[in-house]
Parts: C-alpha cells; sequence; structure tokens
C-alpha cells in the first residue's frame, strides 16, 4: 500500500473519499494518484462490511442495556426494532447479535472484513473455542488462499469449521481447497401402491431427533398425537407424522445437494435457524415485565 494510502486508512471514512466514477482511457500500470483512488475504493468496500459487526455490537449494547424500552418504560424489544430497525425481527436481531464478535475479530487479524457466509459458518465454532482462535486460522487460510491464488469460497470455510469443530487444527491448509463430498444418499423404498406417495419415487435423508428411532421416522413437539389428532397419551408429546417426516427429508436433501453439503448440515442449519434462541430470549425479554 501507497504512503497515501496509508495515510486515508489512519483517518475515519467519509463518503468523499470516494473517487467520482468517470469514464477514462487508462492503459498500463497504475500511477501513485490511480493507487491511491484504488486504496480508497476498497476502503469504501471495507467500511461496508465493517459497518456490519458495528450494526451488531450496537443491537447487543442496546439490548443487554435495555435501551429498547424507551421513555415510559414499557416498550419491549421487538416494538423497538419496528420504531428503530425497521422492522427486524428478535430472531434476526440476535443472530446480528452472535455475530459481530467474531466478524471483528476476523477484521483484527485480517486486516479485513470477511464476507457474511464466512463468519456464518464459523460462529458455532467461534463460541466454543474463542474468537480469537478461529479468527486467527481464518486469517491464515485468507493468506495461504492469496499466496496460492486461490479464492477462499464458503465451502473451503465450511472445511474449516469442520476441522475446528472436531477439536483438531489443519496441518496443511492446502486440505481445505479439496472440493466437499456428499455422501452416498441411502433411497428409502417407496410407499405401497394406492398410499399418497406410492409413485415409486425414492426419498432420500432422514430428520430423527435424538433419542429418537429412525425407524420410527418422527420427533417430538408439542402434545399431539403422531397424526395430530389429540393428546400424546402419558409422553404429552405431538409428533410429525411419517408422511411428514419423509417430505421434510426430501426438501432438505435436494436443497442440501443443490448447496453441494450433506443433508446432515443442511439439517442443522435448518434447525438452527428455526430455533435460533428464539424461546429463551423470548422468555428473558418477558420475564422482566
Amino acid at each position: 500500500m501507497t504512503a497515501l494510502g496509508k495515510r486515508d486508512r489512519a483517518r475515519a471514512f467519509v463518503p468523499d473519499l470516494i473517487p467520482e466514477p468517470h469514464d477514462l482511457d487508462r492503459t498500463g500500470p497504475l500511477d501513485a494518484k490511480e493507487q491511491q483512488q484504488l486504496d480508497r475504493i476498497h476502503a469504501a468496500r471495507d467500511h461496508h462490511q465493517a459497518a456490519k459487526w458495528m450494526r451488531g455490537k450496537a443491537l447487543d449494547s442496546a439490548f443487554r442495556r435495555r435501551l429498547y424500552r424507551g421513555e415510559d418504560g414499557q416498550r419491549t424489544r421487538q416494538q423497538y426494532l419496528d420504531d428503530e430497525w425497521d422492522g427486524l425481527s428478535e430472531s434476526a436481531a440476535y443472530r446480528e447479535i452472535a455475530e459481530w464478535p467474531l466478524a471483528k475479530a476476523i477484521t483484527d487479524a485480517f486486516e479485513r472484513p470477511a464476507p457474511d457466509s464466512h463468519v456464518r459458518a464459523l460462529v458455532d465454532v467461534a463460541e466454543q473455542q474463542g474468537h480469537k482462535a478461529v479468527a486467527h486460522w481464518y486469517a491464515e487460510l485468507r493468506r495461504h488462499g492469496q499466496q496460492l491464488g486461490r479464492r477462499v469460497t464458503a465451502d473451503v470455510v465450511a472445511n474449516l469449521a469442520d476441522f475446528l469443530r472436531s477439536g483438531t487444527e489443519p496441518e496443511r491448509l492446502e486440505a481445505l481447497f479439496v472440493p466437499r463430498q456428499l455422501p452416498p444418499s441411502k433411497p428409502r423404498k417407496s410407499a405401497p401402491a394406492g398410499t399418497e406417495r406410492g409413485r415409486g419415487e425414492a426419498v432420500t435423508g432422514t430428520v430423527v431427533a435424538h433419542g429418537q428411532d429412525a425407524a420410527a421416522g418422527s420427533f417430538p413437539n408439542l402434545g399431539m398425537d403422531a397424526d395430530g389428532s389429540g393428546p400424546a397419551g402419558e409422553t404429552g408429546r405431538w409428533s410429525l407424522s411419517a408422511e411428514q417426516v419423509a417430505r421434510l427429508s426430501a426438501w432438505i436433501a435436494d436443497g442440501a445437494a443443490a448447496a453441494r453439503i450433506s443433508p446432515e448440515r443442511a439439517a442443522d442449519i435448518l434447525l438452527d435457524a428455526l430455533t435460533y434462541n428464539t424461546l429463551q430470549h423470548w422468555i428473558a425479554d418477558r420475564a422482566w415485565t
């Protein structure tokens, strides 16, 4: 980076630093002035990404200090989000809150912000092993990719997350650039002829809760029979029907194949999105009222 670029980097970013977009017919290497202009363009790019973690920190502060409660002291978090954050949902707000410490740690370690998808792939690992440690490995991965001329994609970051999640560190960063392999799917037997799904199609993937029999093809919910018709006896639980599980499993498996990830990982992502601390924070929010 040029001396001019370094001076720009030390000062607060303002929109006036972005050069005006004019058509210029220039060729050959960049001169010093052009390099400065390019540095400022990149500063604008990084400012946008850094503002994302600052936004998460701002939400975190507003929630933890209970500054959302308003002048009358009665405003709820969601009312505050509706009034001041363009109707952002509580679950989305908590997602940004969970991501900002890692996003900041990566910016500090790599001296550049990471794409949102990269942060999200690593945030659960960072909560277990520490934001600085995960940010260090991410920065090493990005630098290694630059040295090799290899692009660090979301799949590459997912490979890093898998290594760190298992409690091991990659011996060679080159191994993380190997394309992720999907395990061979195991088709289920088609339903008998005459049933709703008796058309001979195979259904891949299975969604089964921890502690449930895979053969049962269901997982517990909120107090109904497996067919949803009434109380579930002594257990007091409601379960998805086998048909519902089959449909959901096929949908997850199809989406996983399109995203080139395993159905198990896709199911985890879906469950995380659907259950992301919603009940916990809903209870915590209302315990004060």
